[in-house]
């Protein structure tokens, strides 16, 4: 599964998606890539989308509040609304497998295979691509 991961972080990394994989919830934004360690049936990987950590706190600070109106809210809603479909859009695109039968949130994608011939993401090179 780790290969997968990798495959995966490479193709969303040649879209032009920052990583937000291994960074502190903090300072995190951009793809998450994790590997789906409950389900030991059916291997895979899940994949999300992490909004700048400044409007991540203000909804965090809205919900703490039970000010599920909040315009921070909404819109941090409207993100993760619209950048799941965007991934998955990008993943399909280079073949991988998503299970659209997943248990999981409608902002996250279980990503089962990697494209028969690897994908292009062989195609980055230097420190942010290649070989995993």
């Amino acid at each position: 599964m780790r290969r997968l991961a990798g495959q995966v972080q490479d193709e969303l990394a040649l879209a032009g998606l920052p990583s937000a994989t291994g960074a502190h919830p903090l300072v995190a934004r951009g793809v998450r890539v994790e590997i789906d360690a409950l389900d030991d049936e059916d291997p895979g990987v899940v994949v999300s989308w992490r909004p700048h950590p400044s409007l991540a706190a203000a909804a965090d600070r809205a919900v703490a509040a039970r000010d599920v109106a909040a315009g921070t809210m909404r819109r941090f809603g409207e993100i993760e609304r619209a950048m799941g479909p965007a991934l998955a859009a990008v993943l399909g695109s280079a073949g991988f497998t998503l299970d659209p039968d997943a248990d999981l949130p409608p902002h996250l994608l279980r990503v089962t295979a990697a494209p028969p011939d690897g994908g292009t993401a062989g195609l980055l090179t230097g420190p942010e691509g290649g070989a995993r």
